[in-house]
């Protein structure tokens, strides 16, 4: 037990310095890439912008585009060496021409790429690059403090401001300004960040892929490299294929490029950041306000807009919380005459802006409750106080505040309920598509069908009378030439029965009963009707070792996939025999080995006397043999022999 947990702690130090070194990878280059971008992108979007009046910004823009998107794909190329993988973002392609190149300014994920890749990436990336340099030079200089520090020049360190803080200047300056109490307190720190470095780049990686993900990822959905057990409808798998069209129409190809979630955590944050930041100064230095209530107010403000894109509930009443307590925290603090407003503009915005983001993302009801929330503090405001007293300016920054807001209301349940009508629309044409596709495959199904019966069906149908009607219509038939035409009649009756099944498979979409299908076990079944054909077949079937087995006792462990693969592999080969090589002998042999089932059919030349007219054949008995073999892992091999022709085949076990 102890050898063991010897051997997992340094396998968890080589994971985690791994995965260390591939955070700082993906972290520290960013910023550098970041900064190369935003110049670049915000130098052409401003040129181009600024020269589109004489059609050289027609130009330069889609440059800007493309070379956004080249930014945009050494993002996605970063992401992949995080280890994260995920399918192809969808483009509008790309046309040929002067036009066709105009035509990019209409690609939504173009402009997309490029708002992130110029806006979005340099400060997030910034702040990753900052705090990991920081948190990592905490670590190497706390825990180097003891060898460089004394060459400092002495002042007041932070554990002296520390621990007079705590004890009031109780303890000794000789003490608290020592140089070794300030060693062993960045010894201290060090070892903390040193602990906690690969966690704290962890996260930071994190972070940066979760954006990078949400912006430029769209609806893209991971997709994984692992082997996988074979497709149900897949050759050999003995389920019933059904045919599936595939459908691309714009709306597809949209809801491939896009993410409205992952947009709109990207703008609630971005929104957020820059809400606390104007907020808490403009309250506090604007409107002197005390500094703590203006931090309180700034913080569940931003956190309120950053809930509206998920929890609509939460968001509101943190909404409500921080405009009840700006205006009772106005009512207590004097004359109103001495306040600019009762409702400061950020918070306006900030109330706004939660309101647009629930209309956007809810039903309506939701956007009126949130419209309403924020007026019931301005009723309390209005019950307090004396309306007699009220100076006309807070009226009328209430009504401003209503009014707004409410236009924001309204704006963002009439986008929602075009967006919810286009989608409508789109869904209506993908379903008109499929079943305008089904449609079409249903009349070449029954085109098909018609053929068979017309043709095959009917053939066989004579076949089988003929057959069955021989010993009456000539005479002096011995009674194996009776048992003959016996064994063809019955042969060409299942040969019916399957082929009315299959017609009615052809001329219904729906799942037509399936028959129980075969298995390896069946072979010697198979063999035995081969043989009332007149074919000399011997079979053998063998164990992991060579020695001649019961065929049981062989398929007991071959899985049933496996096993009609197999038996379906013999069937086709002893076709081909019969057909090809009338009066040859045949030799069957099937071996269960280790990991996998190994077929070997065998047949001799033709017979001189049965071989002047040989049956034709399409070669595509073989292919869908290869088929059958090849989706299972397996592999078939067949040819010509100087002494006849020779099948081999191995499937995989496993």
């Amino acid at each position: 037990m102890a050898t063991h947990q010897q051997e997992a702690h340094p396998s968890w130090l080589r994971r985690t310095a791994s995965q260390l070194g591939r955070d700082y990878a993906y972290v520290v280059p960013g910023m550098f890439i970041s900064v190369f971008a935003f110049a670049v992108l915000l130098t052409l979007f401003t040129l181009g912008v600024g020269t589109v009046i004489i059609w050289v910004g027609a130009i330069i823009l889609p440059f800007t585009l493309a070379i956004a998107g080249a930014f945009a794909d050494l993002s996605r190329v970063r992401l992949r060496m995080l280890g994260i993988d995920f399918a192809p973002v969808q483009y509008q392609p790309r046309q040929r021409g002067v036009l066709g190149t105009m035509k990019t300014l209409a690609d939504p994920r173009r402009w997309l790429d490029l708002v992130f890749e110029g806006l979005i990436a340099f400060p997030m990336r910034l702040f990753t690059f900052v705090f990991a340099v920081t948190w990592s030079a905490i670590a190497l200089g706390g825990l180097t403090f003891w060898i460089w520090g004394a060459t400092l020049p002495r002042g007041t360190s932070l554990i002296e401001l520390i621990l007079d803080a705590m004890f009031g200047g109780a303890i000794p300056a000789s003490i608290t300004g020592s140089f070794w109490v300030d060693a062993v307190f960045n010894l201290v720190l060090g070892i903390i960040a040193i602990v906690t470095l690969p966690w704290v780049m962890r996260g930071l990686a994190l972070l940066d892929a979760s954006v990078t993900k949400a912006a430029l990822l769209g609806g893209s959905s991971g997709v994984s490299n692992r082997p996988g057990p074979p497709r149900q409808d897949a050759p050999g798998s003995g389920a019933a294929a059904q045919p599936r069209p595939r459908i691309r129409t714009e709306g597809t190809a949209r809801g491939q490029s896009l993410s409205a979630d992952g947009w709109a955590w990207i703008v609630a944050g971005a929104a957020a950041v820059a809400l606390l930041a104007v907020t808490w100064p403009v309250l506090a230095a604007a409107y002197e306000w005390n500094v703590v209530v203006s931090m309180v107010l700034a913080v569940a403000q931003s956190a309120a807009v950053v809930l509206a894109v998920r929890w609509a509930v939460a968001a509101i009443l943190l909404d409500v919380f921080t405009i009840t307590g700006s205006i009772l925290y106005v009512a207590a603090a004097g004359p109103l005459v001495d306040l600019p407003l009762p409702w400061p503009v950020t918070l306006l915005i900030a109330h706004s802006l939660i309101v647009l983001l629930v209309a956007l993302r809810r039903p309506w009801p939701w956007s009126v409750i949130a419209w309403f929330g924020g007026l019931v503090p301005s009723g309390l405001l209005l019950a307090i106080l004396d309306g007699t007293d009220l100076p006309g300016h807070v009226m009328a920054n209430i009504i401003v505040a209503a009014s707004v807001s409410g236009g924001v209301a309204v704006i963002g349940i009439v986008i929602r309920q075009l967006t919810q009508s286009r989608g409508a629309l789109d869904t209506e044409r993908r379903a008109s598509a499929e079943q305008t596709a089904k449609r079409q495959e249903l009349e070449e199904r029954n085109r098909i069908a018609q053929e068979l019966h017309d043709v095959v069906a009917h053939s066989m149908s004579v076949i089988a009378v003929q057959s069955t009607t021989a010993k009456y219509r000539i005479e002096g038939l011995d009674d194996r030439a009776v048992g003959e035409f016996a064994s063809i009649a019955d042969s060409s009756r299942r040969a019916l029965t399957e082929m009315r099944g299959l017609l009615s498979l052809l001329r219904t979409d729906s799942d037509a009963p399936l028959a129980p299908q075969p298995e390896l076990a069946d072979l010697e079944a198979l063999i035995e009707s081969t043989r009332q054909s007149g074919a000399r077949i011997d079979f053998t079937a063998l164990d992991s070792q060579g020695e001649p087995a019961q065929l049981a006792a062989v398929a007991a462990s071959v899985p049933s996939a496996t096993g009609l693969t197999a038996y379906r592999i013999v069937q086709e080969s002893l076709s081909n025999a019969v057909r090809h090589s009338p009066g040859a002998d045949v030799h069957v042999s099937v071996r269960r080995e280790t990991d996998a089932l190994s077929i070997r059919v065998e047949n001799g030349l033709a017979s001189e006397a049965l071989a002047a007219s040989p049956s034709p054949g399409s070669g595509m008995g073989l292919v869908g043999l290869r088929g059958r073999a090849a989706a299972l892992g397996g592999q078939v091999t067949a040819g010509p022999t100087a002494t006849g022709y020779l099948l081999t085949a191995r499937l995989p076990l496993q």
